[in-house]
């Protein structure tokens, strides 16, 4: 018999002001060759890591995102291969340097 470490369901954090600031903001993640470039098509794009609350289905905490658009986000998310000549890691990067850039900017609009 294993031994098996049980931790808490912590509740995620939930921000409807944070997810709906994106509405018509540019994309912030930026890959090349995959950017729609075009602030209709942005969104709250969630991280995908456990630090950030992902569990299971349950999405990353709301402070844990990035203004992306569609195209960086299914990259990011892996529905969609990484642009030519970059790698995964080189996406992941991108994607925080969007969250950094994402969360000056929810600061500065007074969301957060």
């Amino acid at each position: 018999m294993t031994a098996r470490i049980v931790f808490p369901k912590t509740l995620t954090y939930r921000n409807q002001k944070i997810r709906d600031s994106a509405r018509d903001e540019e994309c912030l993640v930026r890959l090349p060759g995959a950017c729609l470039c075009d602030p209709a098509a942005t969104i709250w794009s969630h991280y995908r890591g456990v630090a950030g609350g992902k569990a299971g289905a349950l999405k990353a905490d709301d402070l844990c995102g990035a203004y992306a658009c569609t195209a960086c986000d299914a990259v990011y998310d892996g529905q969609r291969p990484p642009p030519r000549g970059m790698t995964y890691a080189e996406v992941v990067v991108a994607w925080f340097e969007g969250h950094i850039r994402s969360i000056v900017r929810l600061h500065a609009k007074g969301v957060i």
